[in-house]
């Protein structure tokens, strides 16, 4: 993979990391919208990590 493209999903992990805990904390603890947020970022980290070929 292209090492840009791996700065981008490692940024989209980052932003969906950092969203995680704000929406977590600003959705009054909803849990099913701060799973969506962390499940994003397990994907992009899971790209960024295993996309090197």
């Amino acid at each position: 993979m292209d090492p840009k493209i791996r700065n981008i999903f490692m940024i989209l992990f980052l932003v969906a990391f950092v969203g995680t805990i704000i929406v977590y904390f600003s959705s009054n603890q909803n849990m099913k919208l701060t799973w969506y947020f962390g499940g994003a970022a397990i994907l992009f980290y899971l790209i960024f990590r295993f996309g090197k070929k």
